[in-house]
């Protein structure tokens, strides 16, 4: 796929690294030398122009061929096209050629809705030609891919001929009104797997444990036992380092993971998510050092500055998201509280089910149930939003279908909603009704597991819809 070269391009902005640059002449040029491999550029990208390359195990894309163009030349495409299909050129120059046909003759682009401004025009194409969700695609692989699945294509002779006939002379089937079909395709794996949706839990768990001790706090428990002390930012930060080395291992280069810091693109939510996961554990590690060594009035301290903390921690991934414009189902404007809600009720739920393990005291066991409660009903509530808001894009209408009707629909629906939501609430509310711990301990343990199926489902779902 060509690179757009787009006029504002989201790829160059989620760059963590400034791998991808736009140069001063228009052409968004790469630094294969810069590159960790996180794949949020083609999770940004609208039009499917970027791949990891095998070899190198870096992001790779059409660069304009500006090796060529720096010396005068043009790019190869052009240059070996036979028909001058294709047409290049400096669009802000009126003598130019290209500049020409788009002043004067009816032009597209692809997703226009994207805001992008895409630099590669169309003349001539057929809306279906450059729509992804235009066509209904083929199960047997493409006439091209898996000759040896697609027999019956290739033994018959599709081409009409005069009055609406195949050259074997039988009547072809009137298909003018059926939408198009994918006749050649390839592989198209989602970049981002099972890795970043345990992130989500890791990071809401490490997060939500910080809440936990707030709310307990508001409530009035006392910093007095070894849980307060020191457990929750021990336990905090073991599930903040599982959080960092997830995210090193979904890296295609992870021997160059610490560029997000030396040579980080401080606009891109990777890095100031880097810096807010630095500046969480700096404070868990201060917050235990001073549980351990008795230092009270520091220990209350850091558990405050802990709570704001665990709040940019558990939300800083919906704008990360949020710069993946090429995913529209994650573009939601409630990501930031649904991820919220997700760490209150794994924070609550993981401190109910320490308080088996450790004296917190019935105030924190109280504080630890409503937290629990309130992060499990506000993620339910927010799925009945999204079910009920009109989606504004076809892109979130497949991805919506995929997630709640289609191939993803029971892990949403039984692991998200009944196991991360129904449960947890039921469970909580008894234990807050003079039950024993440990039914809110189920519940917390319950909640967890519906955050992996929901996030997971939401993760895969986001991706599920095709971009090229």
């Amino acid at each position: 796929m060509r690179c757009n070269h787009c006029t504002d391009a989201p790829c160059v902005a989620i760059c963590p690294t400034t791998a991808l640059h736009k140069r001063t002449d228009g052409i968004v040029d790469f630094d294969t030398d810069r590159c960790i491999g996180c794949k949020s550029c083609m999770q940004a990208c609208p039009y499917d122009s970027l791949y990891i390359d095998p070899h190198e195990h870096t992001a790779q894309k059409c660069n304009y061929c500006v090796h060529r163009v720096e010396i005068g030349l043009e790019p190869a495409c052009v240059v070996v096209c036979p028909e001058h299909a294709i047409v290049a050129g400096d669009l802000d120059n009126p003598q130019t050629e290209i500049a020409g046909l788009v002043r004067t003759r009816v032009t597209t682009v692809r997703a226009p809705e994207q805001g992008t401004g895409p630099n590669l025009f169309y003349l001539g194409a057929d809306g279906a030609s450059i729509d992804p969700l235009a066509a209904t695609s083929l199960h047997d692989g493409g006439i091209w891919r898996e000759p040896a699945q697609a027999g019956s294509f290739m033994a018959v002779d599709l081409t009409p001929g005069p009055n609406g006939r195949k050259s074997g002379g039988t009547a072809l089937k009137d298909h003018s009104s059926a939408p198009p079909r994918v006749v050649y395709n390839t592989d198209h794996p989602a970049p981002w797997g099972w890795r970043v949706s345990a992130y989500f839990l890791t990071k809401g768990i490490a997060a939500g444990l910080a809440i936990a001790v707030a709310m307990a706090m508001l409530f009035g428990a006392a910093l007095d036992n070894a849980w307060m002390r020191w457990a929750t930012p021990l336990v905090a930060g073991l599930f903040l380092a599982l959080t960092g080395a997830l995210l090193v291992w979904d890296l295609k280069r992870p021997d160059r993971f610490h560029y997000l810091i030396l040579k980080g693109n401080p606009g891109s939510w990777l890095v100031r998510g880097a810096y807010i996961l630095s500046a969480y554990a700096a404070v868990l590690a201060a917050w235990f050092l001073a549980g351990v060594f008795e230092v009270d009035g520091l220990v209350e301290v850091m558990a405050w500055i802990g709570l704001p903390l665990g709040l940019a921690t558990a939300g800083y991934t919906a704008f990360l998201f949020g710069q993946a414009e090429a995913r529209d189902l994650w573009q939601s404007p409630v990501l930031l509280y649904h991820m919220i809600a997700g760490a209150f009720a794994a924070g609550g739920g993981m401190a109910l089910v320490a308080a088996l393990f450790f004296e917190v005291g019935d105030t924190a066991e109280r504080a630890f149930g409503w937290t629990l409660v309130i992060g499990a009903a506000v993620l339910g509530l927010f799925a009945l939003a999204e079910l009920a808001t009109p989606h504004p894009t076809r892109n979130i209408e497949a991805a919506m279908h995929h997630m709640t009707r289609g191939h993803y629909a029971r892990e949403w629906w039984i692991g998200g909603q009944l196991i991360g939501v129904v449960i947890p609430v039921i469970l909580g509310v008894i234990t807050l009704s003079g039950g024993a711990t440990w039914i809110g301990a189920t519940g917390g343990l319950a909640a967890a597991a519906g955050i992996w199926f929901a996030d997971n489902a939401f993760v895969k779902a986001g991706q599920s819809v095709p971009l090229s």
